[in-house]
């Protein structure tokens, strides 16, 4: 592997900053740059996670969107930057508002102080100035820090994302997985648009090169908008299970819901993610196909990495403790 991308490390081209490069989205943006030739500075916010990414040649530092003095020494030198850090949950004193708004905020100044000529801020569909909403309004005044900043920017805005190691799909295929009649939340009809993590590393990695998308900001999505509904049958049937679904009235749900945050440590769906259910999740469609030039793939038939989950994995998802063979970020 690092025969591999050494050839690539020998040309003079643009070294570019990946933040939160450890983690789902990260790991694949820093081999997609690094297979058009970009060198990479990887930065995590702690030790103990580099492998994924120090194994293919590239540069790693540490920095914390929390700490704006961090990042003096991890822009010295780059031209580019891609921000990723983001959280979907609250903990351990981490908030929307510290990470995906004023963490957003941080990484950009340090960006436009350092001089970078492109940076690629992941944001997600459905962002709204709406106090309804904490998620959805922190990554909104995310990209109005990106926006106001100075640096030259791109926002991408991406629909649900997949792949070996998500939250979502992973953490719904161990309920599907461990019981026959699966709860949902209304009548399932919310709509997404899901996106494979690889199709979004390519997007963001040509994205980042094209000067004529800077001050832009444009929605991703998959080829399909799928129900809830119909992301369960895609697992069921991937599954090769017989299952029903419970549709749970929104009222009766919140209780569940609040129980299940009072009593487990990472409970399938949170009160925040249940309120974002009234949105729907999804671009126009063929955005990828006009922009970037190809299909992205759909998620039946490429999340086959579910089937690494046991029963018992199942049932360990479903009580809030999501296995790290599974998900190890």
């Amino acid at each position: 592997m690092i025969e591999e991308y050494a050839i690539l490390w020998e040309a003079p081209l643009a070294r570019v900053v990946v933040t939160g490069a450890t983690g789902f989205v990260g790991r694949h943006v820093v081999k997609a740059l690094l297979q058009r030739g970009h060198t990479v500075r990887a930065v995590g916010r702690s030790q103990g996670r580099e492998g994924v990414v120090a194994a293919q040649g590239v540069e790693v530092v540490y920095a914390d969107v929390a700490d704006p003095a961090s990042w003096k020494a991890a822009m010295e030198g780059a031209e580019a930057v891609v921000h990723l850090v983001a959280i979907i949950r609250e903990r351990r004193g981490m908030t929307f508002d510290s990470i995906n708004h004023q963490g957003a905020a941080h990484v950009a100044s340090a960006a436009r102080e350092a001089g970078v000529r492109a940076f690629l801020h992941l944001s997600a569909l459905g962002v709204q100035d709406n106090s309804d909403f904490p998620y959805l309004r922190s990554k909104w005044q995310g990209e109005q820090a990106v926006a106001q900043s100075g640096v030259p920017y791109t926002i991408l805005r991406s629909s649900l994302v997949f792949g070996p190691g998500d939250e979502f799909i992973n953490t719904l295929a161990g309920v599907v997985k461990a019981f026959p009649l699966v709860p949902v939340a209304g009548d399932g009809r919310a709509r997404f648009q899901p996106i494979h993590v690889d199709d979004v590393a390519r997007c963001i990695a040509d994205a980042l090169d094209r000067e004529e998308l800077r001050g832009k900001t444009l929605e991703l999505g998959g080829p399909e908008q799928l129900t809830y509904d119909g992301i369960i049958d895609s697992i069921a049937l991937t599954y090769f299970l017989q299952r029903w679904k419970l549709h749970v009235p929104i009222p009766i749900m919140r209780a569940l819901v609040w129980l299940m945050e009072l009593l487990l440590p990472n409970p399938p769906i949170t009160m925040h993610q249940l309120n974002m259910l009234a949105v729907d999740n999804v671009a126009e469609p063929g955005v990828v196909q006009e922009l970037f030039g190809f299909t992205p793939r759909p998620l039946h038939g490429n999340i086959d990495y579910i089937k690494r989950i046991t029963f018992p994995d199942a049932y360990r998802i479903a009580l809030g403790f999501m296995p790290r063979h599974i998900r190890d970020h």
